[in-house]
Formats: C-alpha cells, structure tokens, sequence
C-alpha cells in the first residue's frame, strides 16, 4: 500500500471514531475528504455518520466531503444512519435501518468493518450488543442460513486481538472469495496480505483448504506493512487473482 493510500485508510479510521484533530493533521497533509476505499467504496462521511458523529459529519462536510457519493451498495452516508441530527445535515428523514430481504444482516451492514490495522483508545460495539436476549437461543439459531459458513477473523498482530464474524456462501467458498471477504470486513487491501492462517498454525492455500472450514474457525490475516512484494507474498497473490 503506497502511502497516499496509507493517509486515506488512517482519515477513515479517524472519522469512524471521531477523532477530529487527526482529521485535520491528515487534511492539512493533502489528504482527499472524498477518498474512497478501494473494495467498499466508504468515505469518511460514510464511517463519521454510521458511526452516530454529528461533530465530524459536519466538520467534513465543511472541508467538501460529497454527500452525494455511494458506496459500493448504493448507499449515500444519509442512508447508514438513523440519527435525526445527522440528517438534518446530510438532508432527509431519519429511517428505520433494515436489510428484511436477506436472512441474516451482514456483518459489514449491522457492524460496518472496523480498520483494525492501528490502535485507538475507542472500543469496537460486540456484535453481540444488539442480540435480543429474551429471544430463545434456539430460534436465534434458526435465523441463520444453512447456506452461509460463519468465520471469526482479525488481523494478526494487531492492537485489535478480538475477533469478528463474517458470512461466505457455501456454494462460493473459493481461496480468493474468503480473501476479499476478510478485507473488505477488515478494511484492508488484498495487495498487502501475505497469507491467511487457520489458528492455531496451519496455512491455507487453495480453495479445498477453504471447503474443509466448518462454522466459528478461526482465522487471521497477515498483512505485510511495508511497500514492495516478498516473493511468498508474490507467490500468495498469484493464489487470490
């Protein structure tokens, strides 16, 4: 990852947790207010109104964030919030966030992928948080598709050591599926993995390794920090493209 793109992940973290001094420290630096990720196409206006920032919504917007930009679902910021003081800047009504024509909500939409690549004194929500526990487990169970493999991933040597919970269709259970799907999670660029671990110590290389997963595996990616490819990340990336 050049280091343009470097800035640009470190904005959007900034702004998904409302740290505005950073914010201003990476604009002053150059830093685009509209830069988009590569994968899921989220600005720092996507992150600041998911994540309930009026403050810095409004502070982007004041240094030309575009309103009008989407995502790679189609969303406008306006759309990822329910907050009434956020949309009376991003313009609109608040609404009732939902996703009824899936089975199960995402992880990227319930929980939007948090960058875990540098520490933070904010503390990622559990995906847990918003479980209804007067729900019995067994029905919560049923809500989960038998066509979806549930992994935990994170990023190895990470500040972040907990992990998340991320969906792969069983019918697309491909090496390089599970690859983009951890980064698009994880906030991350597939150019910069240098292997996928199954915990505790055994690599994964090919899409019959991905098969033999069952539900809760987890695993980490190793990301390789600085510019300019080794040749086992060389070799991984021919594995993902």
């Amino acid at each position: 990852m050049d280091d343009s793109k470097d800035l640009e992940d470190k904005f959007r973290e900034a702004a998904s947790i409302g740290d505005q001094d950073m914010l201003d420290k990476l604009l002053q630096l150059g830093v685009n207010v509209n830069a988009q990720h590569r994968i899921n196409g989220w600005t720092a206006l996507h992150w600041a109104s998911k994540r309930g920032h009026p403050t810095i919504v409004r502070h982007l917007l004041t240094n030309g964030a575009d309103r009008s930009l989407t995502n790679g679902k189609g969303e406008t910021a306006a759309q990822l919030t329910d907050k009434e003081e956020i949309h009376s800047l991003l313009g609109g009504k608040p609404e009732t966030l939902s996703n009824s024509s899936l089975p199960i909500t995402p992880n990227y939409i319930r929980h939007p992928p948090f960058p875990y690549l540098s520490k933070t004194n904010g503390t990622a929500q559990s995906p847990m948080a918003n479980t209804n526990h007067d729900q019995p487990i067994t029905s919560r169970i049923s809500h989960l598709s038998s066509e979806e493999l549930v992994l935990k991933v994170r990023v190895a040597n990470s500040a972040e050591t907990d992990f998340i919970e991320i969906e792969i269709d069983r019918n697309e259970r491909t090496f390089s599926n599970l690859v983009l799907t951890c980064c698009r999670e994880l906030n991350c660029e597939p150019e910069t993995v240098v292997k996928v671990r199954k915990l505790p110590n055994t690599i994964l290389r090919k899409d019959k390794d991905v098969w033999r997963l069952t539900d809760f595996q987890e695993l980490e990616i190793v990301l390789q920090k600085f510019s300019g490819g080794t040749r086992l990340q060389n070799a991984f990336q021919e594995l993902i493209y």
